[in-house]
């Protein structure tokens, strides 16, 4: 099923899931658990966000985990021309509330790697360079040594992520602007940032294997397709070919009428960025 929104043209379609390649780790419980609840509820809620031509999952890790170890042979995706610019990545930073931020960081970060130094700007004013790690709300900046790749810097900051959480704290995850505005506004004390990576970057990942660790890459399309609510048994039906299970797919979906949202709108307990479009029973 095609549908058109904005500057994007969308293909809600049925993926063999063998076809299928994700670029980021998933975390073996949650996959469990939405396995469970998929099972339960017999549908798949949201499809996946794919790239139409080299079939990398853009979101969607875990939903995709877990239709695999429910036995389906076809996800259902959303797919979308990668290149358009429309589509915009970003990143999502940690956010933490902790006391003395500044003694924290150097507790958890490896004294042989880290820079540490106060900023004389303030922190309204930051714009952090490529190896920022941690920011504190009273200006402190740690960064790693400058010969790290994009890829060691992610797993040295999920490290630090991990090694604050296991000291008792929650951590929070947000967008960019949404961290530094916090940093500024005082809500949270400590901040690990982690990079933007390129779709070039995120489509080698997929394509050789070589999976970021969990929620580190935040893709924004200009409208994304919600609660399409496909059955399981149109998943995992035997003797099905694609062809097949896409007209069935065409047939549920084109009876149903779609309701528009506007970006910043909150379905079942998410706000999007995006424009959402609603399928309604």
């Amino acid at each position: 099923m095609e549908i058109s929104s904005s500057n994007l043209t969308l293909q809600i379609s049925l993926v063999d899931i063998n076809a299928l390649k994700p670029h980021e780790e998933v975390i073996d419980h949650l996959v469990k658990s939405l396995s469970e609840a998929m099972k339960v509820q017999n549908v798949v809620r949201d499809p996946l966000i794919v790239d139409q031509e080299r079939h990398v999952i853009l979101d969607g890790m875990h939903r995709y985990s877990s239709l695999k170890l429910l036995g389906c042979r076809f996800a259902p995706c959303c797919l979308v021309e990668y290149s358009n610019p429309a589509i915009k990545i970003g990143s999502w930073f940690r956010l933490f509330r902790v006391n003395e931020a500044e003694e924290l960081a150097r507790k958890v970060m490896p004294d042989s790697e880290i820079t540490h130094f106060k900023l004389d700007m303030s922190i309204k004013q930051l714009d952090p360079d490529y190896h920022t790690l941690i920011l504190t709300k009273n200006g402190s900046r740690f960064s790693l040594q400058q010969s790290r790749s994009p890829t060691e810097f992610t797993r040295t900051a999920i490290t630090l992520e991990k090694a604050i959480v296991a000291l008792g704290h929650h951590v929070d995850y947000q967008t960019e602007e949404v961290a530094l505005e916090s940093l500024k506004s005082g809500k949270v004390d400590l901040v690990i940032r982690v990079p933007i990576f390129t779709k070039q970057q995120i489509t080698d990942f997929g394509i050789h294997g070589a999976l970021l660790p969990h929620k580190v890459t935040r893709h924004v399309i200009p409208s994304r397709p919600l609660r399409i609510d496909i059955p399981l048994d149109m998943l995992t039906k035997q003797g099905l070919s694609e062809q097949e299970a896409n007209r069935n797919l065409d047939e549920l979906l084109s009876a149903r009428p779609i309701q528009e949202r506007s970006p910043g709108s909150v379905v079942d307990g998410r706000r999007y960025e995006e424009q959402t479009m609603i399928f309604n029973s």
